[in-house]
């Protein structure tokens, strides 16, 4: 326990923060009149004065990526705007105008930003459409500039416990709202085993962006939870998984599955290859079985909709493959898919697929609907599209394969820690081989935030020299729980 006169101190210095997180939810109060917000804020005020900063960005991150389309285009505006003021007040708090402290990051990553820019710039002024890519060059700007001060607010091993938490806790939370909203729906198990596809997303809205979190999530919770540096936490991290499990499973995202599976094969061959080499053989001795066997193969086809294929992504993958065979040297530029997408349409728009080719377009006001991250920059930029998200991979994988390196004989938990978020990271990328959210949407916050903040902390580890992960600051401290 904290002497009392240091936690006079602590509470001081937290006061700070206070005033202006009640003016700004005051002035959300006065013109979204929303009561409960007023309430929340004395709260969380109170909150703040008890654990400070970390539980203020916490907070932060959970509003910013809990808070969508479900409770209304004014909140989610309000919360974004008190969000992002807070993070640039934090910001100035910790580091001022001084430039020369901000945080550096690896000049790999300022040369994939200088290639990524070039590409936008140079795809927007050769495009048709000029205007519309200027403003997603300007929304993507923004985007990045809350990556990096969220970035450099990473100081220490508090703050990774922080954004890893986070994001459990807002996985979490779309896991209980697609539990309710199944509940609620009137939905029940044996329809959903017998082939009736449930639409639902809790409060996300959108199946794509809630099976995200799982992927970038589920595999640390499982991890951690059969780790013996967390043997005391195991059945609270075996109850968060269970939860995320039954959300992911309600939604039956394809993708999301074996993207998770093959982040969970990546952390097993690293971590323990005899258990490895079991489980491979097992799972392909299941996947027979449920194969050759009547009627366990029709079970499976019925309840993951083998039956229907790529699920007419095979349309949009034809659609910007006749964008590309159009415009392979520049694409069509950056926000111009929605103006021309119908253009090389592979169907008739009067016909099943072709309606979903135009329900994807409304649904998504135009955004590019390749369904394949490597098909989406291709058709928006063309060659340098595709030569910015492939170096961006290189990026991401020298990053993993350094800190492996400098943590594999360190700290047990820092190796973990690193491994797990360098295999969901992967992970995602093997998600977008079917959906191209997630990564880099033209900073797209919710789709695109929770990646970069796990980026982020790979980042931060990737700047630290190998004696920090042997050194006595890191020995037994508790990272995730």
């Amino acid at each position: 326990m904290l002497p009392l006169k240091h936690s006079y101190l602590v509470i001081e210095n937290n006061l700070i923060l206070v005033p202006l997180v009640i003016l700004s939810v005051a002035i959300s109060v006065l013109l979204v009149n929303y009561l409960i917000v007023g309430i929340a804020a004395i709260i969380i005020s109170i909150l703040i004065i008890l654990y400070g900063e970390r539980f203020l960005l916490g907070l932060i991150i959970v509003s910013l990526l809990s808070i969508v389309s479900e409770f209304g285009s004014t909140i989610r505006l309000f919360v974004q705007i008190i969000s992002f003021s807070l993070i640039g007040f934090l910001f100035i708090k910790h580091y001022g105008l001084n430039f020369t402290k901000y945080p550096k990051v690896p000049k790999s990553i300022l040369y994939f930003l200088a290639l990524y820019y070039f590409a936008m710039i140079i795809t927007s002024i050769l495009s048709q459409y000029f205007f519309d890519g200027i403003m997603l060059i300007g929304r993507q700007t923004i985007f990045f500039i809350i990556a990096y001060t969220l970035y450099a607010l990473i100081r220490e091993l508090k703050d990774v416990k922080t954004y890893i938490l986070a994001l459990i806790i807002v996985a979490s939370i779309l896991a209980i709202g697609t539990i309710y909203d199944f509940i609620a729906s009137g939905a029940n198990m044996i329809d959903l085993v017998l082939g009736s596809r449930y639409r639902g997303a809790g409060f996300m809205g959108a199946q794509s962006k809630t099976s995200a979190f799982y992927i970038l999530t589920l595999p640390i919770v499982l991890t951690f939870a059969f780790s013996k540096i967390y043997k005391n936490k195991k059945s609270l991290l075996l109850s968060i998984a269970a939860l995320m499990m039954i959300g992911l499973f309600l939604i039956i995202a394809r993708a999301a599955i074996l993207s998770i599976i093959v982040s969970l094969m990546i952390i097993l061959y690293q971590l323990n290859k005899k258990y490895f080499k079991k489980i491979v053989i097992s799972l392909l001795a299941v996947i027979l079985i449920f194969l050759f066997i009547d009627p366990l193969n029709e079970i499976i086809s019925t309840l993951f909709r083998l039956e229907a294929g790529l699920s007419r992504r095979d349309y949009f993958w034809q659609l910007s493959y006749n964008i590309i065979k159009d415009n392979p040297i520049w694409g069509l530029g950056p926000g111009s898919y929605k103006y021309l997408e119908f253009n090389y349409a592979p169907v008739l728009l009067n016909t099943l697929p072709g309606r979903a080719i135009i329900g994807l377009n409304i649904a998504t006001n135009g955004a590019n609907g390749s369904h394949n991250i490597f098909l989406k920059f291709a058709s928006d930029m063309g060659i340098p599209g595709i030569m910015t998200i492939f170096y961006f991979i290189w990026i991401l994988l020298r990053i993993s394969i350094a800190n492996y390196k400098k943590t594999v004989h360190g700290d047990r938990q820092l190796f973990l820690l690193n491994l797990v978020i360098s295999a969901v990271l992967g992970g995602m990328f093997v998600r977008c081989i079917f959906d191209s959210i997630g990564i880099l949407t033209y900073g797209a916050i919710v789709s695109d935030l929770p990646f970069w903040l796990l980026f982020s902390i790979l980042i931060f580890f990737y700047q630290k020299p190998k004696e920090y992960f042997t050194s006595d600051e890191v020995k037994g401290t508790n990272v995730i729980i």
